[in-house]
């Protein structure tokens, strides 16, 4: 039996609780959808529903066996377990645990639902959710459908398996304690539109020759051991909006960017070397640019100091160049022309002293 509180759901922006009336249609009510044909209920979301309690294993719930679409997400079952039978569910292709507090041993079972589209776990509690290494591969050997898969912050502490589903365009596994080599089968997944394996223990290089990743629009790859330098062929994507390469161990120069589309660019905390790319001072390459966070130990002229900065980055927000080896003038005319930093400063008033320097 669960109970509702308001205040289980954490994450939760918009208050999406419900009251389900006992003398109406059951397929009337708030997060039920039915298939009128057979009369069967085929979704249930109940994400952000502020319901508490623990989930046991003979919930009514498992016996919906044409049930295709379950959200669980930001609820409070504080100490469940993920119970084996959600693997019985076997007509399930979206199945969302996240947020909900759930504990212990991700089973086996769930490799079961080979129709999975959407499988998320992604939990907040570093200590909540363990996925054992065989059970890591047998995911993506038999979830062939899969579309978005996301266990952030599962402790797995495994290498990464080389079967994921060609059709995945989420691929979300930071901060689940992964090492060893960085695969390069991750860059030949031709449907990806985000990847984010930040803070685990990968090493090794980016591969440099690849090619595909059309659609890829988010690579976070911070926090790990990466090392060699950073490919060309990453500044060149066609979509690519947010890249994070921060906290690794790269070296070597920059390439030249080549790409229109970047919104947020953070390679500080590596090993960097050489002069300010003459793309940045190139207006089309970083029209877009909201955030930049930069760190080179060893630059060769001035950071910026262009004549064509005065209509650079108009859409900066933040610009981090601490800890740097820059040298030379820094041309404080150059921040008068940051456009959205003035208009934090109108709107934040707060902190009007940071362009005053």
């Amino acid at each position: 039996m669960f109970t509702i509180n308001p205040n289980a759901s954490g994450y939760c922006y918009e208050d999406t609780s419900f009251s389900w009336n006992k003398n109406t249609d059951c397929c009337s009510w708030n997060g039920v959808r039915c298939d009128e044909t057979i009369g069967q209920l085929i979704e249930l979301d109940l994400y952000c529903s502020g319901l508490q309690g623990t989930f046991h294993s003979n919930s009514r719930l498992f016996q919906l066996s044409s049930l295709k679409r379950l959200d669980l997400s930001y609820n409070n079952f504080y100490g469940s377990l993920i119970s084996p039978k959600f693997g019985e569910l076997s007509s399930l292709t979206h199945l969302d645990l996240s947020g909900s507090s759930f504990t212990g041993l991700i089973p086996a079972e769930i490799s079961h639902l080979s129709k999975l589209y959407v499988l998320r776990l992604q939990t907040h509690d570093p200590y909540g959710l363990r996925l054992g290494a065989y059970n890591f591969e047998l995911l993506p050997k038999h979830l062939t459908q899969l579309r978005e898969f996301d266990l952030y912050s599962v402790n797995i502490s495994s290498t990464i398996p080389l079967n994921f589903s060609s059709y995945l365009t989420t691929l979300w596994l930071s901060r689940t304690q992964l090492h060893r080599v960085f695969p390069e089968r991750f860059f030949h997944l031709s449907n990806l539109d985000y990847l984010y394996l930040s803070s685990n223990s990968l090493t090794g290089p980016i591969p440099s020759n690849v090619s595909g990743l059309q659609n890829l629009q988010r690579l976070f790859l911070s926090s790990n051991y990466l090392n060699g330098t950073i490919p060309s062929w990453i500044f060149s994507l066609p979509s690519l909006q947010w890249l994070y390469l921060s906290y690794n161990s790269f070296g070597g120069k920059i390439q030249e960017f080549k790409s229109k589309t970047l919104f947020y660019l953070s390679l500080k905390q590596n090993q960097l070397e050489g002069p300010i790319l003459k793309s940045l001072l190139d207006h089309q390459a970083v029209c877009h640019l909201k955030t930049l966070g930069f760190e080179i130990k060893q630059v060769a002229r001035p950071p910026i100091s262009d004549s064509r900065t005065d209509s650079l980055f108009a859409q900066i927000r933040v610009i981090d160049l601490s800890s740097n080896g820059f040298s030379g003038d820094l041309l404080m005319t150059l921040f008068a022309n940051f456009q959205a930093m003035k208009l934090i400063v109108t709107i934040k008033g707060w902190i009007w002293n940071f362009l005053e320097f």
